[in-house]
């Protein structure tokens, strides 16, 4: 028989469930312990000391296992992050284990907004000593532009009752500051999400990076992050101006500190890639753009970080549709975007695209041509303006349709409809078609044939929406039904994919 502390957290958890107060031994001890009766409680203790030990030892290794899950994700968010980073690292430094215990962390750091800094002076003084254990150093300049806040010494506007621009930074500082020790006590974190400003996330690396001692008392720091696996950053999107703009290199920096990071996901800012850098983005294997803005002439373009990757498994590039136009640097090229990820085409196994009707109106090199270039490619997402398959709302038909005799393909938009859809790599077994497809009818009666078994490519899941044609929508369902495909809703959660 398995020892209690052996068993698997999933089944301590179901045992957990069972010990209420009606447990038999429970409850003649409650009973026994509200009893007028002198000396109640230690009889009754007595008679059950076996049940008691067994309870004792079954309540031992549940909060042994509890104590663990209630610390594998954390989540600080809203104002005042300094000071709930700063409780977070006090718990850490009197229980080293719930570091461990953390698997996922999710941080929203926002810079306090009122007239005071967020960390004391005396807060910062004593966290100086401490932050050079973890091979963090706090600059002199720090501590004192703590202490000018804090006594008030420096006067901005007297009719603005917001933090000025110094403050502002200041407060920035302490935040990069703790939020770096933090993570040289994460040793099994794999996920982490930070929200907050770019400026921020940009300068981590440097924080992380390790120091170069300046007495022998000064420790240099382990390995930062050594289970880390995904990252995510996001920030929200501006009101006024141009977005920040993100250089590549702040990722590979962090890959480079962190050296099991593979999977990134991005959202809410620009990208763009300087093609002279040295470092090697080998280690990406997931690439997630949401929301995010692709420069064309800012220091290289995004197109040539792609290049630069060698082993991606998955890439999925979203815009959503509540994006300001005034942000859009430029319209992403699905053509040019594929002909980049070819660097990774023995690796590519999930490609995603959505842009929407923005593409509909713009040129033929605009949109997806063949995939015959990516024979590992299992999953593919696909929105029908960027293969060129759909046709624009404000075109009318004078025939209605009610039956799939009269049912014709439209004039295909400017793009070979039979090179994208007959190049589809045997690797494929899942297809998802977003919008219109009513001008690919012909070409989706043609992939219906020829993806059963022993054909390219052997399907097992595709999705498309109905077509104006429900007879033909109807046929179509059948065939690949026939096929043996599983026909579904087109999932509209991409992150996921």
């Amino acid at each position: 028989m398995a020892k209690l502390s052996e068993l698997p957290v999933e089944l301590l958890l179901t045992i957990a469930s069972f010990l209420w107060s009606s447990h038999p031994a429970k409850k003649r001890l409650l009973d026994a312990s509200t009893s007028r009766k002198h000396g109640a409680l230690a009889r009754t203790l007595h008679r059950e000391r076996s049940s008691v030990i067994s309870l004792s030892s079954a309540c031992k290794s549940l909060h042994e296992a509890l104590k663990a899950e209630k610390y594998r994700f954390v989540s600080i968010h809203g104002h005042n992050s300094a000071q709930k980073l700063l409780s977070l690292l006090r718990l850490i430094r009197v229980r080293p284990e719930i570091g461990d215990h953390i698997q996922r962390l999710h941080l929203q750091l926002i810079p306090l907004a009122c007239n005071t800094t967020s960390v004391s002076y005396e807060q910062l003084r004593s966290l100086k000593t401490w932050a050079e254990t973890t091979g963090i150093v706090v600059e002199d300049a720090t501590m004192l532009n703590a202490l000018t806040y804090e006594n008030g010494d420096d006067h901005g506007d007297p009719e603005y009752y917001g933090p000025n621009a110094n403050q502002y930074k200041h407060d920035k500082t302490c935040l990069r500051i703790l939020c770096s020790m933090l993570f040289y006590y994460l040793r099994g974190v794999k996920e982490i999400t930070l929200s907050t400003s770019l400026e921020l996330f940009s300068t981590l690396p440097d924080h992380l990076k390790p120091s170069q001692p300046s007495s022998e008392q000064f420790v240099r720091p382990r390995n930062i992050l050594p289970a880390l696996q995904s990252l995510a950053f996001e920030t929200d999107l501006p009101s006024l101006g141009e977005p920040d703009c993100m250089n590549s290199r702040d990722i590979i920096a962090m890959a480079q500190i962190a050296k099991g990071l593979s999977d990134v996901y991005l959202r809410g800012f620009g990208l763009h890639h300087n093609t002279g850098m040295t470092c090697s983005n080998k280690f990406l294997r997931s690439l997630v753009l949401q929301d995010v803005y692709l420069p064309s002439h800012r220091g290289g373009s995004i197109y040539a970080f792609l290049e630069s990757c060698k082993s991606l498994s998955k890439f999925i590039y979203i815009r959503s549709d509540n994006i300001h136009q005034a942000y859009e640097y430029s319209i992403p090229s699905p053509l040019r975007i594929q002909g980049a990820l070819r660097s990774s085409r023995k690796s590519l196994r999930t490609l995603c695209f959505y842009y929407g009707s923005t593409l509909r109106d713009h040129e033929i090199g605009r949109f997806f041509d063949s995939f015959e270039k990516f024979p590992c490619l299992e999953n593919l997402w696909v929105d029908a303006w960027s293969c060129g398959w759909a046709v624009g709302d404000d075109i009318e038909s004078d025939v209605e349709i009610e039956s799939e005799s009269n049912f014709v393909e439209e004039a295909p938009t400017p793009v070979s409809v039979a090179k994208c859809i007959q190049t589809l790599p045997p690797s494929l077994r899942r297809l998802h078609i977003d919008g219109p497809v009513d001008c690919i009818y012909d070409s989706l009666r043609w992939l219906a044939i020829h993806c059963r078994e022993g054909m390219m490519p052997h399907l097992k899941e595709l999705a498309f929406d109905d077509l104006d044609s429900k007879i033909a929508s109807d046929k179509l369902k059948l065939m690949f039904k026939e096929a043996g495909v599983k026909k579904c809703k087109v999932d509209t959660d991409l992150i996921m994919w």
